[in-house]
């Protein structure tokens, strides 16, 4: 009877520890998709409080983040972790990697009371984070309202949450080849590139830069070409015609990490750094001799780009980003791919 019993606490047991190391639990060495969204959602809830001691930190964790100035490697506890105070928002997209064990997000929240836009990232070995990288906007922009009062800022777009059913879906590879593809358009001048819906839209730090619906005419119109921030004028409105238009020829650099490839909703992750020496590519049919400088002068440009893809395209793209000094760099060079690539 004492063996009988024995036997059956220990079956008990093995089923528990089965059951704890198979579920989504934040210190499990393989954490599923779910597991990495939801520890990412619980990062992002945990930087107002201050106290990062209730995730999984490895001992060593490289841990990045940008200031007005450059970008730093700070510890744990530092940066948001002092300054966040509210949030997040209801405008929330998060992304989740199972075979890279990294999750990433933007959303909007409050550092120091003001309201700020921020992409995150975290990756796990062995069910803890070792990376972690915060892209931070903090205003400053071409809008003078505050992000989370911006009516694309009030919720996510719907294709952000939605699965890919099943039989749709596309392998990882493919969804990072996509979303690189887009940087090689950005610096070829050439929208055919990436494989964009004619339904694609994109928005920069809370603004429609490429498609979605026309804004109303003002009586002042933009000035021709494209801001460092967004807002554009009397160029093509959907996302492959401004590629092709060289609207971007002032982006001097791109370099790009694909971080997060999201299989079940499509998505594709890249943190990126551009660079402007500002000049401009100038057309092949260019008068000789004519003027290369740009009315922006130089500076960088720190961005997160979330991608929807649907049956190999492009449809929405959610992309904020914060003005640098020019040089700056992003502290992950290593994993860097560089665009237009070197010939």
């Amino acid at each position: 009877m004492k063996l009988q019993k024995w036997i059956i606490v220990s079956t008990l047991a093995v089923s528990l520890a089965a059951l704890w190391t198979s579920g989504c639990t934040t210190t499990a060495p393989g954490c599923d998709r779910q597991c990495l969204a939801d520890l990412m959602q619980q990062y992002i809830e945990a930087l107002p409080t201050h106290d990062p001691k209730g995730l999984p930190f490895a001992e060593e964790v490289k841990f990045t983040e940008n200031s007005a100035e450059n970008v730093e490697s700070l510890e744990i506890g530092k940066g948001l972790w002092e300054t966040a105070t509210g949030g997040p928002t209801e405008f929330q997209i998060y992304a989740a990697d199972p075979e890279a064990q990294a999750a990433a997000c933007i959303v909007v929240m409050k550092e120091d009371e003001k309201d700020i836009i921020l992409g995150a990232r975290i990756k796990l070995e062995n069910g803890k984070i070792t990376e972690a990288e915060h892209m931070v906007v903090r205003g400053g922009g071409t809008s003078k309202m505050p992000y989370s009062e911006m009516p694309n800022l009030q919720q996510a777009r719907p294709g952000f949450s939605e699965d890919i059913p099943e039989a749709e879906r596309m392998t990882r590879e493919d969804l990072l080849r996509i979303g690189l593809s887009y940087y090689d358009a950005l610096t070829s001048e050439d929208g055919t590139r990436a494989p964009f819906s004619p339904k694609c839209e994109r928005r920069e730090n809370g603004m429609t830069t490429a498609g979605g619906t026309p804004p109303a005419p003002k009586e002042k119109a933009a000035p021709e070409g494209a801001m460092p921030t967004g807002g554009f004028g009397g160029i093509p409105r959907d996302c492959e015609g401004q590629l092709s238009a060289g609207v971007f020829s002032y982006i001097t650099e791109i370099k790009p990490r694909m971080v997060v490839a999201d299989m079940q909703k499509g998505i594709s992750v890249g943190f990126s750094m551009f660079r402007h020496d500002g000049t401009r590519r100038l057309p092949e049919d260019a008068e000789p001799g004519a003027d290369n400088k740009t009315q922006w002068g130089q500076f960088n440009l720190a961005a997160v780009h979330v991608y929807k893809i649907r049956n190999g395209e492009l449809y929405e793209i959610e992309a904020p980003g914060a003005i640098l000094p020019y040089g700056v760099k992003s502290g992950w060079e290593s994993e860097e791919q560089i665009f237009p690539k070197p010939e």
